[in-house]
């Protein structure tokens, strides 16, 4: 059969294929309705209930730029490049790209948003497969620094039971119901920000028995599929063991390629395991400036890090010591003050054996920016 005799496309079809309206009429004989074109066989009438389903699924968004994928049949698609094979023409773009420009400028007008292909923060998927639309918000990521209070751990612990598998003890959930800020702060973020996942990136960690004072532990959080944008600055939290303050809070411009380093200043509450030590010890303590130690990682890496200052006292009316330390992120505290895995440690500089029982965080520095 002769190509010219193969083909009947509509009148949106034609346009797509030629610039010419004349070399169209040619190519194609004849133009047909829309449920008898050759490439879209009715599926352009889908475009006015796509687009108004595009409306609804965007309502709840808080947004100012977008971009529009699109999914169509793969038959159709292939429709298209088996005319333009036989007949030896490019043509203007394919149906895809017809189908996402216009949606794309539908959206465009209607919502007063600003089309952006790059870095949208609403991505709206039209499937045209499945007669349906879906929408993701760009990832937000807030920077901002808390402070709790004693009993609240860090990270969310897996249940002991189950190791995170789910049982009875834990309700299904995998993990201990022991408050913690990843849990209770991610609550909150997903009640005012609109979604129901956050990835946190802690600058270090503490005990479930550290106090963090002010100004707080810095965090970064990524917030997924945010549908409100707007960050409180300060945020204050119900822990069920005295109250936890986010302060500080704001959105950064993207994702961090890398996070700051930081230098730190507890306060650590020690016991000595075999004797008292003397006046003279704790005097001799101070020397202890300025001090580059070792540290033998869970890996099994030898790394360098800083102790800046320590100050030792006795506790008062209790066995034992009470020592304020600065010192760079990442040497753990407990192992600085009992030597294990770390020299020059407490212990070894005092010659007793020595157990760190808990510790607060009293300040941390952020070392320079972050970097995108």
């Amino acid at each position: 059969m002769a190509a010219e005799n193969k083909f009947s496309l509509c009148s949106t079809c034609s346009k797509r294929q030629s610039d010419n309206e004349e070399e169209a009429k040619k190519l194609f004989i004849s133009l047909a309705s829309v449920n008898e074109c050759f490439v879209c066989q009715g599926l352009t009438l889908e475009i006015p209930r796509m687009e108004r389903l595009v409306l609804r699924r965007i309502r709840p968004y808080q947004f100012r730029t977008f971009s529009v994928g699109m999914i169509i049949p793969e038959e159709v698609q292939e429709r298209e490049d088996r005319l333009r094979s036989d007949l030896r023409i490019r043509g203007r773009e394919t149906i895809k790209s017809q189908l996402a420009r216009e949606i794309s400028h539908f959206v465009e007008k209607r919502a007063r948003k600003r089309i952006d292909r790059k870095r949208p923060e609403l991505q709206i998927l039209v499937d045209f497969s499945n007669r349906d639309v879906s929408t993701t918000g760009k990832s937000l990521f807030v920077h901002a620094r808390y402070t709790k209070p004693r009993g609240v751990a860090q990270r969310r612990e897996f249940c002991e039971r189950c190791s995170g598998h789910g049982c009875e003890e834990c309700g299904g959930r995998g993990y201990s119901d022991a408050p913690n800020m990843e849990e209770i702060l991610g609550r909150r973020l997903g009640k005012v920000l609109r979604s129901t996942r956050a990835k946190f990136t802690w600058m270090g960690s503490e005990d479930e028995d550290s106090v963090v004072y002010p100004p707080g532990r810095p965090f970064v959080v990524e917030v997924k599929d945010p549908k409100r944008r707007k960050v409180p600055e300060r945020m204050t939290l119900v822990t069920g063991r005295g109250r936890a303050y986010v302060m500080g809070a704001k959105a950064l411009r993207g994702k961090p390629k890398v996070v700051p380093s930081f230098v730190f200043q507890t306060r650590a509450f020690i016991e000595p395991l075999e004797q008292e030590t003397g006046p003279k010890d704790v005097y001799e303590v101070k020397k202890f400036r300025k001090t580059l130690i070792e540290y033998r990682n869970n890996k099994g890496k030898t790394v360098e890090k800083n102790v800046y200052a320590v100050e030792v006292g006795k506790r008062r009316g209790r066995r034992g010591l009470v020592a304020e330390i600065k010192l760079d992120g990442g040497l753990p505290v407990k192992r600085f003050v009992s030597g294990e895995s770390v020299s020059p440690s407490l212990s070894e500089f005092l010659g007793v054996p020595l157990v760190c029982e808990r510790f607060d965080i009293l300040r941390v520095w952020e070392l320079g920016p972050f970097r995108f």
